[in-house]
């Protein structure tokens, strides 16, 4: 591996006039000239991987970094590559990642280029975009903006590599930067796609077939007068009031009391949620940790309590997070060195916990988590799985009962998918109560091709229970990508007859953990995915409609499964009745009087 050395740019060279590589001569350069030495291999990555320099003819750069990745290691990010950016941003400003890549050996070359808060300073990553290219040099174009400003040396660009054994070219990398004289969408945007976003993929008019058969029924209104005849010809309204099936969203229960957010934005925080949602979950709050807090229990149950008066149901989220980074709790900490106390302070927790919230809540997640948070079966051996299932089964009757992880239908991590299967599969054999399997949904800019989503969801069907997208949200700065995906997403899962709800972690980019994840911004302007959600939700799986009774005094539709207003017009009378239509079908009688 040839020597890569770091330079440390002076303000003069940090910036110059224009950008080395690109046409657009209105843009700030960050990165120097030659930028391919000035990037690092991580030191991680050694063992996975080795890095070097090669001389490039007939671009528009003359040397390029030559990454051989000899092994796929567990973490695609134990390989990577990365530049400290030595200038100063403005909060606001309109940047560029542009560099160009190829695959050195058969296939393809894949990677993830990213901005990010260097020197292991935290923060989220502005800009984390995947980009794939065959044995051609292809250029990749990624604008984004900042929302916070950085000191000279304070970020990095940085390229994720270990998405797979492969040989790469990455060369022309720069960072360029259009202050405000530009915004994202007045720049080019190279993106990734997907596999199945064609408007003609085989798998869409499967799924709508599905949709017709599934999350519809039958409804009939039969109008009659006084005397007990049909009443020809009688105007009837169908109004759809609320879907069967579970469109929710994480809440901040912290948001509601803390101060957080001001009046207005709380006050249209809570407007949203009642006029989007049917169904939520606390996002923290009860959670073992904040739950052990019982100053703050009193809050979290008037916010459980406000969600259910607004007609939403609510689920918990988590009882055992079966690690010790996320159960910091004293009395689980003092048990660490005794088994047989850590198993009861764990199943402690659970019954008073489910107890306090019977009623209030229709299922739970009771494991959290399984493959990445294990300490506790380490100590207690895997039945203590089984017995956090009776423990809760005990405390809550009604509720039901979950597990729940990421990575299963998002990403390529097969180890966590298998490990995740091999877990429900042993506790449905020991006999644990689980009714329920939760699949988180948080995906990275690299989204899941809908024929293997499909198979996903399938597979985790066929254990028989019932499934929930309980976290979902897509974490890209693609927002025309981030809309298609969402749109074919929602549809698989709608399709899919074991999926009972879909969650969205968040919705509003002031109160989420992932702000591009969400579907409104900061300002309550809606996004594209926004857009998508409410069009699917409101629109096309949304029953609304007119008509008048044939001579038998009946009007038969099919709708989809939820609760309906019907209003019948005749002869200067008129009646409204609430009805609730089920898969089976439902039949409405309303006698003008």
């Amino acid at each position: 591996m040839s020597q890569v050395h770091t330079i440390l740019l002076s303000a003069g060279l940090a910036v110059l006039a224009c950008a080395a590589y690109a046409d657009d001569t209105g843009a700030t350069a960050l990165l120097p000239a030659d930028s391919a030495s000035v990037f690092k291999l991580s030191g991680s990555a050694s063992e996975f991987a080795k890095m070097s320099t090669s001389a490039v003819t007939g671009q528009p750069f003359k040397s390029a970094l030559r990454i051989e990745v000899s092994r796929k290691p567990e973490r695609s990010q134990d390989v990577q590559i990365s530049a400290p950016v030595d200038a100063a941003m403005a909060s606001g400003d309109v940047l560029m990642v542009s560099f160009w890549l190829r695959s050195s050996a058969s296939g393809e070359a894949t990677l993830d280029a990213g901005f990010r808060p260097g020197g292991g300073g935290r923060g989220p990553a502005p800009l984390n975009m995947p980009a794939v290219a065959g044995s051609a040099w292809k250029k990749v174009e990624l604008p984004f903006a900042l929302t916070r400003a950085y000191n000279k040396g304070e970020a990095e660009v940085f390229f994720t590599l270990g998405l797979g054994q492969q040989t790469l070219e990455i060369g022309g990398i720069e960072l360029l930067n259009y202050g405000t004289s530009k915004r994202v969408a007045d720049l080019p945007f190279s993106r990734l796609g997907y596999g199945g976003s064609e408007p003609g993929a085989a798998w869409r008019k499967a799924a709508e077939e599905r949709i017709e058969k599934l999350r519809k029924g039958d409804l009939t209104v039969v109008v009659k007068d006084k005397a007990g005849k049909p009443v020809r010809g009688a105007e009837v309204a169908v109004r759809m009031k609320k879907h069967a099936f579970l469109f929710g969203t994480a809440v901040s229960g912290v948001a509601f009391s803390s101060g957080r957010m001001s009046a207005e934005n709380l006050a249209k925080y809570k407007q949203q949620i009642t006029e989007l949602f049917n169904f939520a979950v606390m996002e923290n709050e009860t959670k073992w940790p904040q739950w052990a807090n019982e100053t703050s229990r009193p809050a979290t149950l008037a916010v459980i309590d406000w969600l259910r008066a607004s007609g939403l149901q609510v689920r918990g989220h988590n009882l055992v997070w079966p690690s010790w980074r996320n159960t910091n709790v004293k009395a689980a900490v003092d048990a660490k060195s005794d088994p047989a106390a850590l198993a009861k302070v764990i199943t402690d927790h659970i019954t008073e916990t489910t107890t306090a919230l019977r009623g209030r809540l229709v299922d739970w997640d009771v494991i959290n988590e399984t493959f990445s948070n294990h300490d506790f079966m380490d100590i207690l051996g895997r039945h203590a799985m089984v017995d956090w299932f009776k423990a809760a089964r005990a405390g809550d009757p009604a509720a039901k009962l979950y597990i729940n992880d990421f990575n299963i239908i998002e990403g390529t991590d097969q180890a966590h998918q298998d490990d995740f299967a091999a877990t429900i599969r042993y506790l449905i054999d020991e006999g644990a109560p689980v009714e329920g399997i939760g699949l988180q949904s948080h995906f990275p800019a690299r989204v899941t091709p809908m024929d293997e989503l499909m198979k996903r969801f399938d597979r985790f069907a066929a254990f028989g229970k019932e499934l929930e997208i309980t976290e979902f949200d897509i974490n890209t700065s693609d927002e025309v990508t981030q809309a298609d995906y969402t749109r074919d997403f929602m549809t698989a899962a709608f399709s899919q007859p074991a999926v009972k709800a879909f969650l969205m972690w968040g919705f509003w980019e002031g109160s989420h953990w992932i702000p591009k994840g969400a579907m409104m911004r900061r300002d309550w302007s809606i996004k594209p995915n926004g857009e998508v959600y409410k069009d699917l939700v409101f629109k096309r799986w949304w029953t609304t409609t007119n008509a008048k009774t044939g001579a038998q005094g009946t009007f038969a539709t099919r709708g989809f499964l939820g609760d309906y207003e019907i209003e019948v017009k005749a002869g200067g009378k008129a009646k409204t009745v609430r009805v609730s239509l089920p898969k089976e079908g439902a039949k409405a009688e309303l006698v003008l009087e």
